[in-house]
């Protein structure tokens, strides 16, 4: 950071203390932001402080001041990756998915140059909702598959997928369990939602394969922090391991926030259409016993035991 660019930042951090201790009410300081950001963006500032008013607008919910002072970055640097990218946020965010992808797609012809590397992956999965939210459902394939093919370890992946699904159906939940673990990795996400997809499309074969590495993955997280906590943990059954995971506060939020239990749903729907019923109840029963009472998955998990069924297909479409 240069020199100049030094007295910039310090300059906006006072103005925005004077802000914030001058007594205003939340509303008055939020104004007060809000003229702030009017007034300065298109001064001789350097781009990253105008990234930071920009995204501060957009937190505001002002996302048309938000977006003129992207547009400004992108005037003075139209290959500046992270501007596209949040226009596309913005774009999103006011319902038009066809010019978010335009920003997304933009963004990602500069990735490299992307402040946070990783904000490649936000990109493409915000992609993935604007194409299933459109019913794109090729696009949405592609995309997740662009994903799942990031991994380095992609093709080793096969076997082992194959492996796991055929102990999971000949030999049951227990012994899948016993005998594999799996490491939590980025690519998880695109693996539950492909995997639902094919499930929506009665590729039930490929749903199982990529849903058996979410679910294989938050059980292995569970085992791990629990082995580590206590050093004498060891697996006896997928029941009691999951109501281990759920006596435990931090596992528990895990597993909601990872999709494990719908995860768990969709390899037991697959299952199930699969011809490989009593694993997929068997599935199914940890779901409705341990996911939270008003949870989706745990009400449709309660009906397939009744009376199992399987969702009609979708017929996918560019």
């Amino acid at each position: 950071m240069t020199h100049k660019n030094i007295i910039f930042f310090l300059i906006f951090l006072l103005l925005l203390l004077i802000i914030n201790f001058s007594g205003f009410s939340e509303s008055e300081y939020d104004l007060e932001k809000i003229e702030l950001i009017e007034k300065s963006y298109k001064g001789s500032g350097p781009l990253w402080l105008l990234m930071e008013r920009g995204k501060q607008a957009y937190e505001l919910g002002e996302y048309g001041l938000s977006s003129r002072v992207f547009r400004e970055v992108i005037n003075r640097n139209a290959y500046y990756p992270d501007a596209h990218m949040w226009l596309g946020f913005i774009f999103e965010q006011e319902g038009e998915y066809l010019l978010a992808e335009k920003q997304y797609l933009k963004a990602l012809e500069g990735r490299k140059q992307l402040y946070v590397i990783e904000d490649e992956f936000h990109i493409l999965y915000k992609l993935a909702d604007i194409y299933e939210k459109t019913d794109q459902y090729g696009k949405y394939e592609q995309i997740l598959m662009s994903i799942i093919e990031k991994d380095d370890n992609y093709r080793d992946g096969f076997k082992l997928q194959y492996a796991m699904v055929d102990v999971l159906k000949m030999r049951g939940t227990d012994k899948l369990f016993e005998l594999y673990r799996y490491d939590e990795n980025k690519y998880n996400r695109a693996r539950t939602e492909l995997g639902i997809f094919y499930y929506k499309t009665g590729r039930y074969t490929e749903a199982e394969n990529n849903l058996i590495f979410p679910v294989m993955s938050a059980a292995t997280t569970g085992f791990d922090y629990i082995y580590e906590k206590t050093a004498d943990y060891s697996f006896t059954s997928i029941i009691s391991h999951v109501d281990s995971m759920n006596k435990l506060p931090v596992l528990r939020e895990y597993l909601q926030k990872n999709d494990f239990y719908k995860s768990l749903y969709y390899l037991g729907a697959s299952l199930y259409a699969d011809g490989f019923g009593d694993t997929a109840r068997e599935l199914w029963s940890l779901v409705y016993n341990y996911d939270e009472a008003d949870s989706n998955w745990r009400i449709r998990a309660g009906r397939q035991l009744q009376q199992p069924f399987i969702e009609p297909i979708i017929t996918p479409r560019t």
